[in-house]
């Protein structure tokens, strides 16, 4: 199949999911519901297809270009379609609408269907035994025995053979660790700084809905956490805190306004 074949396919699809919402909002206002359980299921298809292929043609473009691993923390994401539900009217109907919409690129499944990408093939295992290291690194910030995970933590044979160093994850010798994955992914030239290891360790745990638990990132979602700061490192981008910004006036101004503000400097390529 051509690009250009690809792209009418994409379009098709998206024709089919549209046409599925129109079904679906006239069945649901009818009280059809079966009918309109049909039309989601041809809905849901519909934007299945159309994520697989619009993934697969991102993969196809960053596997032709001179860098695979380069090019897609550049991108960051590709766009597909999805669903849209609204409550619109006074009696609160529900619309369904397709919607465009990003999705990060998967640096795992690339590597795959490139049969290796980065500068240093040996990468996803690095950000294994580096996310290895951060979870440990929690349990002891919290008081928690990090034996569990040391004897049971999921990860490749060659991520529980790699050595990081003395103290990894210490305050000094972070952004050396982070570095060291970096290069794996981008090559040398591309350096990591503090803001980065603030970014990463500012996102890197959530609190879990279990009282005084929090869920360390899985391999899946680090990887996504490293693609960003790549991006950063690749883009010259700047990082952003939101919060709730006070209320200035009546007038002027919400008690729900969110505002943003910058906090690190775009960073050129080493040279």
């Amino acid at each position: 199949m051509t690009n250009e074949e690809r792209t009418a396919k994409l379009a098709e699809l998206r024709a089919e999911a549209e046409a599925g919402a129109v079904e679906w909002n006239t069945a649901n206002l009818e009280h059809r519901f079966a009918d309109a359980s049909h039309a989601a299921e041809k809905i849901d298809t519909a934007v299945k297809e159309y994520t697989a292929l619009a993934r697969m043609m991102c993969f196809e473009h960053c596997k032709n270009a001179d860098d695979p691993m380069l090019e897609a923390v550049r991108l960051l994401n590709f766009e597909t379609i999805a669903v849209k539900d609204e409550k619109r009217g006074d009696d609160d109907v529900v619309v369904r609408s397709i919607v465009e919409r990003e999705r990060p690129i998967d640096l795992s499944k690339l590597d795959s269907y490139c049969g290796g990408i980065g500068a240093d093939k040996v990468w996803l295992h690095e950000a294994q035994q580096m996310n290895f290291l951060l979870t440990a690194q929690k349990c002891k910030d919290l008081g928690v025995d990090p034996k569990t995970v040391n004897d049971s933590y999921a990860m490749s044979a060659i991520a529980r053979e790699i050595n990081m160093g003395k103290n990894p994850t210490s305050n000094s010798n972070l952004l050396r660790t982070l570095q060291r994955v970096i290069t794996s992914m981008l090559g040398e030239g591309y350096k990591a700084t503090s803001h980065d290891v603030n970014y990463l360790m500012s996102i890197y745990a959530r609190k879990n809905r279990k009282a005084l638990s929090v869920t360390c990132a899985d391999h899946r979602r680090f990887r996504g956490y490293l693609a960003e700061i790549c991006h950063r490192i690749v883009t010259g981008a700047s990082y952003d805190v939101n919060f709730k910004a006070r209320k200035e006036s009546t007038t002027t101004a919400s008690a729900k306004e969110t505002a943003k503000v910058s906090k690190a400097e775009p960073l050129a390529k080493a040279a």
